[in-house]
């Protein structure tokens, strides 16, 4: 699984050295993260994806949803069908035909 600090600072019309700047990081450092040649910390996870208003799990590459009743995200385990998901795992509604549970879109 890829991380997608690339596709979002690419998506958001910017440079290494611009995002850089944002987030207190050096160009090199950040274009390692980026092909995944260096594995950020925590702390730099969450830094990252403040600034690009997403949950980190979402940056680093997983397919994260939204529950549409709580607005918690959450991931599914890995071999998860999403008509198997029936509930949220935080506010534990259940789903009922014709709820929509959404893949998180930082669009």
């Amino acid at each position: 699984m890829k991380n997608r600090i690339k596709e979002l600072r690419k998506r958001n019309g910017l440079t290494l050295e611009q995002l850089g700047q944002a987030v207190g990081l050096k160009n090199n450092t950040l274009s390692q993260y980026e092909n995944e040649k260096r594995k950020p910390k925590e702390e730099i996870w969450e830094k990252l994806a403040n600034y690009f208003d997403v949950p980190v799990a979402y940056l680093k590459g997983y397919t994260v949803y939204t529950c549409t009743r709580c607005g918690s995200y959450f991931i599914p385990e890995p071999d998860a069908i999403r008509e198997d998901i029936e509930c949220c795992p935080y506010c534990m509604n259940p789903y009922f035909k014709g709820d929509v549970l959404q893949t998180f879109d930082p669009d």
